[in-house]
């Protein structure tokens, strides 16, 4: 590295990094076709727009690419990248009748908004062939590469190579047995100073200390070999690994500490998870065999019941994590995309195959029918992460699970049993709301009643000749509202005057109908219930009539309880009474409008009271010592975490509450359904279904994790590889189906996925199988003959240069300014600014600008299997002027000139060392000494030099 220090020259160097450009995702715009495009135009477009030339319409054939390609009578509906220019845009737009398409029904805007997206990303179309052409069966001869996906793996012997001394590990012989065959060598060894950068970075996410690079340095002129094998145990050991490979996985979950900056923490995010955020990364610390490590987050929370553990229901928060779009007001439209989210994460993540590709139709590709689709829908239709659905203008709340152990649930039922019964003491007399405000909520029309001290239960009253709305609840003239409290209800009381039959007559109706649980009503006399019943969200009840026969004074009362949260439960009351014999009526609108109202609630005709019962309280009951029982025991709780994750059984007051076989859903579309598909697994896999327990997900889980299964060590190996090597034996670590990439070596993954088995299925040990061979040891330099050859390095014939993940950057910046807070877990911080590592920054969803995006971080929206990785000027201006970085550059700065007894000289070595694991050379270090001596304020200087190293290519790439 020659460094000229001035203005232009760190900028020079700076955007060295950032040449070149990123290239589109086809796998994703695959995705997004069979996904968002294809379902549409099968069942809205083809109807008039595939099939022979006597039965399409505008001669405009829409099943295939060459289709729409060729135009039909109005030209080319599809200008790929131009939605705005395309007539296809402008048809399902409705914007002009005579081209209106579908004619009938508009199609809805999520929809148009979606192939708007289509077309401005270049109209991605793999349909080679017209829908008339015969379909492709799913009983076919499958090729031999899928015939090898889906044979269960067995261990090859280890092939014959020319040169004995080269291999370090089994695996190693793979790769030179290939490159032998193709008469090339494998790369030199990397240098010591490289390789211990390389396994630093590689396993725990940091960079090595000068003092940890000199250790292995004098290791290694020992015996090579062994130091890497001790450094390796070493870094397994450490914390860092877990934070490392967990960030890994997290990429592979669609993983986000929040969904939305509308509703940030609010009842529909994801609050909790963070916690299964630490669970992964206690899983790879720990080394959790992967096998359980499956097991768990697909049915942790039943492997709970058998044995409690509140880690296992943790786990599960994998499918509470997802991507479904919360919001729609078509509730069983939310539960299918829900199960479909929970599918795609279960086929990429763990079988590496794009099984939610067969939700509409049979898979295009892959072995994988709709059928199959909707018995693997049986096992998440028969579970819920939702506690049930919100009224259809709300977004749904996800369910929360509190984590206690059976000992903790008995006793929690105890202590509840205990309070319930002070409650019911409490609410069995009625207590006047005797404390009056006025001006409620700056209204001076609004008068209120509750308890002293207490807001809830309450009465509202409008006394004014026109509506009024406050908070979220809206009250006409002339009216009033009650509200139950969080323990006791709400009860209006009309006080027999007169014996003889009366006629009741009362209505009901939600006064914030935006939010709340409901209520339940009664209405009794004496002892006797004459009518009860539920006001839900929103709803309204009446008008109720009844007749009854009454003894003066005796009560007649109209209760108002909580149902569940009792938060956002306003309830508007009209109730009157009629004494036929004595032609009188009361009118509790009218009552409530007179100015003495409430004051003498023992002798008014109409009162309002807390709590149900014939007792009538004063005022000045005295409820303390009851309080202060039931406070006591309430302190007594266990203490509650809560989670969110999968529970057992669907989701309550749905068709699919309780545990169900599925029908499939034709197109896709719930409201058609034909015949229901037994819970089971995919019959390309020839597995028996076995009798399900409950949902039948641990018998899934179990499937998934069996040493004989096909493709899950495959797929996991493959990842390992891949994040070591740079690329994966089969590129596409998310789709080992036809669309994906054939295995550069099959034999070779196929010996890691048998013995990653005998192995216990320990992620470590294949750390160390794999960073142990003389493959990873490689150079990242090749002769030139390897790299005409093997340009790709399809072969491993060298090791690949990689830059900084995100996550790796801001944290090497902290590590190099001192400034890293290596605390363990906890909530997401939104802060960039904070010390802690970059995996506990808040990843919010909705955020398309965060700094974890802008440097390639992993898209939170998708399952990812392998980073964007690109370089682009708006990651060299980040790092050349943001505040962040200037302060890192600063803090170094001050680290490196605090050095006691050195000059100028040693204090560049000493920088080399810890930002690149080597010394400075002889022209580095004149060049910077000779910048330093020339600066009028040195702390600017080294400011400066500090800047200009963090920022250069041998910084942010690992060799």
């Amino acid at each position: 590295m020659n460094i000229s220090i001035n203005h232009c020259a760190s900028l020079s160097l700076i955007l060295l990094l950032l040449a070149a450009s990123g290239q589109a995702d086809d796998t994703a715009r695959q995705e997004f076709f069979e996904q968002k495009i294809r379902p549409v135009l099968v069942e809205s477009c083809y109807p008039c727009h595939a099939g022979t030339p006597d039965e399409v319409e505008g001669k405009l054939w829409l099943d295939s690419r060459a289709g729409w390609q060729r135009g039909g009578q109005s030209g080319t509906p599809i200008v790929p990248g131009k939605p705005e220019e395309s007539l296809l845009v402008r048809a399902i737009r409705h914007a002009d009748k005579d081209l209106a398409m579908p004619p009938e029904e508009k199609l809805s805007d999520a929809v148009i908004a979606d192939f708007v997206i289509w077309i401005r990303q270049g109209a991605f179309d793999p349909r080679d062939q017209a829908a008339t052409s015969p379909p492709r069966p799913i009983v076919r001869e499958m090729s031999d590469r899928e015939r090898w996906a889906f044979s269960r793996p067995v261990k090859p012997a280890l092939p014959v190579v020319r040169d004995e001394t080269w291999a370090k590990q089994p695996l190693d012989r793979f790769l030179l047995a290939r490159l032998e065959a193709q008469q090339l060598l494998p790369a030199d060894a990397a240098t010591p100073e490289q390789l211990v950068r390389r396994l630093y970075w590689d396993l725990i996410g940091l960079p090595p200390s000068p003092e940890e690079v000199d250790r292995f340095l004098a290791a290694a002129q020992q015996d090579r070999q062994q130091a890497v094998v001790g450094l390796v145990n070493d870094l397994l050991s450490r914390p860092a690994y877990g934070e490392k490979w967990g960030r890994y996985w997290l990429d592979c979950v669609r993983y986000a500490d929040l969904l939305d900056a509308r509703n940030k923490g609010g009842e529909g995010d994801i609050v909790d998870a963070w916690r299964y955020r630490d669970w992964v990364v206690q899983a790879f610390n720990s080394d959790l065999s992967y096998n359980e490590f499956m097991r768990r987050q697909i049915a942790g929370d039943l492997l709970a019941q058998k044995q409690w553990n509140a880690d296992n229901v943790i786990a599960t928060g994998l499918y509470a994590i997802g991507n479904w779009g919360n919001g729609d007001s078509d509730k069983q439209k939310v539960y299918t995309d829900i199960v479909d989210d929970q599918i795609d994460v279960t086929g990429r993540a763990f079988l590496g195959l794009t099984l939610a590709c067969a939700r509409c139709h049979d898979h295009k590709f892959d072995p994988i029918s709709t059928a199959d689709y909707y018995s693997l829908a049986g096992f998440f239709f028969s579970s819920r992460i939702l506690d049930k659905f919100a009224h259809p203008t709300q977004g749904e709340k996800l369910m929360r699970i509190d984590l206690v152990s059976p000992e903790d649930q008995k006793r929690r039922d105890e202590l509840t049993a205990q309070i319930a019964a002070i409650n019911a003491k409490l609410n069995e007399g009625l207590t006047p709301l005797s404390a009056k405000k006025e001006n409620v909520s700056g209204k001076p029309e609004l008068i209120s009643w509750s308890q002293p001290g207490i807001d809830n239960p309450s009465l509202t009253v409008n006394r004014s000749d026109q509506p009024v709305a406050f908070s979220t609840v809206s009250l006409p003239a002339k009216s009033l509202s009650v509200h139950p409290g969080p323990e006791h209800s709400v009860t209006v009381v009309w006080r027999a005057p007169v014996d003889g039959e009366i006629s009741i007559s009362a209505q009901l109706s939600d006064a914030d109908g935006n939010c709340g649980d409901g209520i339940d009503w009664a209405i009794r006399l004496k002892d006797q219930t004459l009518q009860s019943g539920t006001l839900a969200n929103g709803a309204s009840a009446g008008p109720i009539q009844l007749k009854c026969n009454v003894q003066a004074s005796q009560l007649v009362r109209l209760t108002i309880a909580p149902r569940g949260d009792y938060v956002c439960d306003s309830t508007r009351i009209d109730l009157q009474i009629s004494h036929a014999a004595s032609d009188k009526t009361w009118k509790l609108s009218e009552s409530v409008q007179c100015a003495t109202f409430a004051e003498k609630p023992q002798e008014e005709a109409f009162a309002f009271f807390r709590g149900d019962g014939e007792t009538l309280r004063d005022a000045g009951f005295d409820e303390a010592p009851l309080i202060a029982e039931r406070n006591a025991l309430t302190a007594k709780f266990p203490e509650v975490i809560k989670c969110q994750g999968l529970q057992d059984g669907g989701i309550p007051e749905t068709r699919y509450a309780g545990f169900h076989d599925v029908p499939i859903h034709v197109r896709g579309d719930y409201r058609r359904l034909t015949s229901v598909q037994p819970r089971g697994f995919p019959k390309v896999f020839q597995a028996d279904s076995p009798a399900m327990e409950g949902s039948g997900r641990l018998q899934l889980a179990d499937w998934i994790a069996a040493e004989n299964h096909p493709l899950t060590a495959r797929v996991f190996v493959n990842r390992l590889w891949q994040h070591h090597f740079g690329r994966g034996i089969v590129t596409t670590a998310n789709n080992f189906g036809a669309l994906g990439t054939p295995p550069t070596h099959p034999e070779l993954l196929d010996w890691l996925a048998v013995t990653f088995i005998e192995q216990g299925w320990s992620v470590k040990e294949m750390h160390r199988l794999i960073c142990t061979s003389a493959a990873y040891q490689q150079s990242t330099l090749a002769s030139r003959e390897t790299l005409e050859r093997d340009p790709d390095n399809l072969l491993f014939s060298r090791q690949q240069r990689r830059k900084l993940t995100a996550e790796e950057l801001r944290d090497g910046l902290l590590c190099a300014s001192g400034q890293l807070d290596l605390t363990l877990g906890g909530p997401s911080i939104a802060d960039l600014n904070v010390l802690r590592r970059t995996l506990y920054l808040t990843t919010l969803r909705s955020d398309r600008a965060s700094y974890q995006l802008l440097f390639d971080g992993a898209d939170p929206t998708s399952v990812v299997e392998q980073r964007t990785d690109s370089i682009v000027a708006p990651q060299a201006l980040w790092l050349m002027n943001h505040p962040f970085v200037l302060g890192q550059s600063r803090k170094l700065a001050e680290r490196i000139q605090s050095l006691p007894n050195a000059d100028n000289t040693a204090r560049v070595q000493e920088l080399f060392k810890r930002l690149y694991g080597r010394p400075a050379r002889p022209e580095e270090a004149a060049v910077l000494a000779a910048f330093l001596e020339q600066q009028t304020d040195p702390a600017k200087g080294w400011e400066t030099v500090c800047h200009v190293l963090l920022c250069a290519n041998e910084f942010v790439f690992v060799d």
